[in-house]
């Protein structure tokens, strides 16, 4: 059995480094087509802060180990507020006053929500900057009412203190689908699948002059 030189195969390959520049053109232009069909998505973000008041959280006739239990659970309203129905529809009300069409589906796929400790971070994405903004601080704004309503009406706890958010920038540059990272994508895959094909060739013997046709 042969031994394997890493250096051989490497000379056997480059011998057919047209094979790795078409494939390398082929993955570039399947990623150029997959941008023309995929735009740019922009993500703008809001916060909002939700603390403790430890002079109004009942600490009397509760067990220790349920105390941080319930902190987490009152704090978790935040994001409940946010998603609710009730902000949900006054955002497309909002946004269709401002000819921006939004829905429930396209809503809930563009829309994430992370918990830092005691920061909120909301976040929209969509192919235009300044529509990602708007979306987000209208989000975030009717969110903050809503839970300031909550608490008034008794149905958030009165021991959590809302600040006011926290509001987007228009954001400078996508996150995702950018075409540069795309082109690079793809030529590295191209390149990829160009090595792959030329094993074949490089594992081939080469035929002794001379050597005779049986």
């Amino acid at each position: 059995m042969d031994e394997f030189n890493p250096l051989d195969e490497f000379s056997r390959m480059f011998r057919r480094w047209w094979l790795l520049a078409l494939c390398m053109l082929f993955g570039s232009l399947a990623a150029y087509v997959f941008h023309r069909a995929n735009p740019p998505l922009y993500e703008a973000s809001a916060t909002i802060i939700a603390t403790i008041d430890l002079d109004k959280f009942p600490f009397q006739d509760v067990r220790l180990d349920l105390i941080q239990y319930n902190e987490d659970l009152a704090l978790g309203a935040i994001e409940g507020a946010l998603r609710s129905s009730v902000v949900q529809q006054a955002l497309f009300s909002s946004a269709q006053a401002q000819a921006i069409s939004l829905d429930a589906l396209t809503f809930a796929q563009a829309t994430t929500i992370e918990r830092k400790h005691s920061v909120w971070e909301a976040r929209y994405r969509n192919t235009d900057p300044a529509t990602a903004q708007i979306i987000v601080n209208l989000w975030m704004q009717l969110g903050y009412e809503h839970m300031q309503s909550l608490q008034f009406n008794g149905h958030m706890a009165n021991f959590v203190i809302l600040e006011p958010p926290n509001y987007a920038s228009i954001p400078p540059k996508p996150v995702a689908f950018r075409l540069n990272t795309l082109l690079l994508a793809g030529s590295m895959a191209g390149l990829i699948l160009g090595v792959l094909l030329t094993i074949p060739f490089s594992r081939q013997k080469p035929q002794p002059l001379g050597s005779a046709q049986g």
